[in-house]
C-alpha cells in the first residue's frame, strides 16, 4: 500500500510546523522518514542541521541529563522506565534542549501531560530559536505555536501558512469552492446531456418523417 507520495518538502529556519491529518494517514511515518528513522522506498532526505526527535514510544538518546536541566524541567536526572508518560516527555525535552538542537521533531508531546505541563512545553517551544515540527491533536497547542500547518491526506501533503485556525478557515473555503465547482459541473453536464438528447430526437424525427411523392 502506498502510504506517502511526496514530491518535495523543505524545512526552513524559523518554521513552526504542525502536522495534521486523520488517524492512520501516515503522520508518524512522515516524521520517521524525515528523521531517517525509517528507510524510504525511493528518493532521499537531507538534514543540514542538528536535530532531536521526541517520540512517545522511543527511548532517549542518553539515560542521564544535567541537574540544571532536570531542575528546569522538574524531572529526575536519570531515565527510569517507571516514569509516567508526562515525565518521560519532559525528560526527552530536557535532553533535546540541553543539546541545543537546531531542529526539533515531536510526536504528540502533550500526550499524557497535565495542563501545567502543556503550558510549560508551550513556553519552552516558543523560546526555541530554531525550527520544529509537531504532530498533535491539541488544536489550541498548535494555534499558539505554529506558523505553518502541513496536512496529510490521501498520501499527499499540503502546506498552509498560519496557525491551526487559519488552516481550518482556508480548508473550509477550499471544500466550499470544490463543492460549488462540482455543482456547476453537474449542472452543465445535465444541460449538455439534455441538449444532446434533444438533438438526437430531432434527427430521429427528421429521419422517420414520410417522404412526399411528386405528381
Amino acid at each position: 500500500r502506498l502510504v506517502l507520495d511526496i514530491e518535495n518538502f523543505k524545512i526552513y529556519s524559523g518554521d513552526r510546523i504542525g502536522i495534521v491529518g486523520a488517524n492512520g494517514v501516515g503522520k508518524t511515518t512522515f516524521m520517521n522518514i524525515l528523521t531517517s528513522s525509517l528507510e524510504i522506498d525511493e528518493g532521499y532526505v537531507k538534514l543540514y542541521s542538528t536535530y532531536a526527535y521526541i517520540s512517545q514510544l522511543g527511548n532517549p538518546d542518553s539515560k542521564t541529563i544535567s541537574s540544571e536541566m532536570a531542575s528546569k524541567f522538574n524531572i529526575s536526572t536519570t531515565w527510569d522506565e517507571t516514569m509516567s508518560g508526562g515525565e518521560k516527555t519532559r525528560f526527552k525535552l530536557a535532553q533535546a534542549f540541553s543539546a541545543e538542537r537546531e531542529l526539533i521533531f515531536a510526536d504528540e508531546p502533550t500526550s499524557n501531560v497535565d495542563l501545567n505541563g502543556v503550558e510549560f512545553i508551550e513556553t519552552i517551544l516558543r523560546q526555541h530559536k530554531g525550527a520544529f515540527l509537531i504532530i498533535s491533536h491539541d488544536r489550541a497547542f498548535l494555534d499558539k505555536l505554529c506558523n505553518k500547518i502541513v496536512e496529510i491526506e490521501n498520501g499527499k501533503i499540503k502546506t498552509y501558512n498560519g496557525n491551526y485556525s487559519d488552516y481550518v478557515t482556508i480548508k473550509r473555503e477550499e471544500v466550499e469552492r470544490k463543492q460549488f465547482e462540482y455543482e456547476q459541473y453537474y449542472k452543465e453536464k445535465k444541460r449538455l446531456e439534455k441538449a444532446a438528447e434533444g438533438t438526437r430526437r430531432k434527427a430521429k424525427s427528421i429521419k422517420s418523417a414520410p417522404k412526399r411523392m411528386g405528381n
